[in-house]
């Protein structure tokens, strides 16, 4: 697009959007510039008949020359970006050409070289930050072939039915979804929201406040990722205890940790993923914390500070628009904010590698409180205690629906826990309520 239009004479300091060319025989260094910026903040200007110092020199503007720049950028630059080329005349009369452009299908190269910007220079892309820039690439879900052609998606279609969007397992749906890739064929996208996800969502519980002893192992496979990912969030919960302070304001009921933010740690987890490796986000639960674990880090052009205050910018953005028409998440830009004002920024840490978000609990598990040498209790046991505790007044079978057991499994648990004098019934079977001795005040003096 050529334009033309009236500005000032000096246009200040080079920066990472912006770079001076004294003329269009620089015009190769200038686009490497303008690539070099695309590939670090997604948009960039090169402004040829202009000093490093901002000073408007001029430029001599023949006929052919705004042509011969478009030629150069169809010529130089991979992939194609689509510029806008303007003639600015400054207050002084000066002519001089400003070529600006956005895109973000990094990494973007000049004549073959890819290039990074750093404040006001370029230098060139190491593998490691190439290696950034395509995990943090929108294509990679779209355009990596499924390795599994034989898909179904009743449990997809199922959830947008719910929704209101009445969809059927049809061509529509895989192209409306982007199921598909420019082949014609299921894509990782389709492959992980079909019936047939080969991905393994897991819940470890570990002893203590490290890795050194794994105490259970919860895995949700056979389903669309979807499906599996809502049974983690429910899962989750059903671990998130209640517990009781008594207050000179009276009794409050407090919670072991945010569900709300929970929910958007681990949507984040499931969206921003880098599926290509099918490594699977995961959670991880301590005695005095969760993490929630993603693989492939923030993307790649995205300041720190943009990532903290919420700015949305999804790697995999038709994932995120899935996940939202499902009402899985509620909407872009959400998540990252509502952590960070629960749990402060120091909760979530960005490495090369992923990222992990660490909710700490208001108290310690009451897991802790029963856990010796002499007094074991298994985490299935421990979630009939937990259930007892909040519940004192429900029913053994009541118990068993609640902790997702078999109702054998709790009577003969409760049993156990009774001899173990850590259970104990008070009044009939039928009015009745049960007690459960609580040893966390006592561990929370330690």
């Amino acid at each position: 697009m050529n334009s033309e239009r009236e500005s000032s004479e000096n246009l200040g300091l080079e920066d990472e959007f912006r770079e001076f060319k004294e003329s269009t025989t620089e015009l190769e260094k200038g686009l490497a510039s303008l690539t070099a910026m695309l590939n670090k903040n997604g948009r960039g200007t090169v402004y040829f008949g202009v000093n490093d110092k901002g000073e408007i020199i001029g430029q001599d503007i023949g006929k052919n020359t705004l042509r011969s720049i478009s030629q150069a950028i169809n010529n130089m630059v991979d992939p194609p970006i689509i510029a806008k080329v303007e003639v600015i005349t400054s207050k002084a009369r000066k002519k001089y050409i400003s070529v600006s452009a956005k895109g973000t299908d990094r990494p973007y190269a000049c004549h073959g070289s890819i290039f990074i910007r750093s404040g006001e220079e370029d230098r060139r892309a190491p593998m490691s930050e190439l290696r950034k820039m395509f995990m943090s690439s929108g294509d990679n879900l779209i355009q990596t072939t499924s390795s599994n052609q034989d898909l179904s998606f009743e449990e997809l279609c199922d959830l947008l039915n719910r929704n209101g969007l009445h969809a059927k397992d049809d061509e529509n749906l895989r192209k409306s979804l982007e199921l598909l890739n420019s082949d014609g064929k299921y894509n990782l996208q389709g492959q992980i929201l079909s019936d047939q996800n080969p991905a393994v969502l897991a819940v470890a519980i570990f002893k203590g406040k490290d890795r050194t002893f794994m105490s259970m192992r919860k895995e949700f496979s056979g389903h669309s990722l979807l499906t599996e990912a809502q049974s983690v969030i429910e899962y989750v919960e059903s671990l998130n205890e209640t517990f009781v302070e008594i207050r000179p304001e009276g009794r409050i009921e407090q919670r072991l940790f945010s569900m709300a933010a929970f929910r958007e740690a681990w949507n984040n987890a499931c969206v921003h993923n880098y599926w290509v490796n099918m490594i699977p986000p995961a959670v991880h639960i301590f005695d005095d914390r969760m993490e929630i674990i993603s693989y492939g880090g923030k993307p790649y052009w995205l300041s720190d500070n943009e990532f903290y205050s919420g700015r949305s910018m999804p790697v995999n953005e038709s994932l995120m628009r899935i996940f939202i028409s499902t009402r899985m998440s509620e909407h872009t830009g959400h998540g990252i904010p509502v952590i960070v004002n629960q749990y402060g920024r120091d909760s979530i840490r960005l490495s090369n590698s992923g990222i992990v978000v660490t909710i700490v609990f208001s108290r310690m598990r009451a897991v802790a409180s029963f856990r010796s040498e002499t007094l074991a209790l298994t985490e299935n046991e421990m979630k009939i205690l937990d259930a007892l505790r909040i519940h004192p007044d429900y029913t053994l079978t009541m118990i068993a629906a609640l902790s997702g057991m078999s109702r054998s499994y709790v009577g003969k648990t409760v049993a156990k826990m009774k001899n173990m004098g850590l259970v104990e019934r008070i009044g009939s079977k039928k009015s009745g309520s049960w007690a459960v001795k609580d040893r966390m005040d006592e561990i929370n003096k330690l």
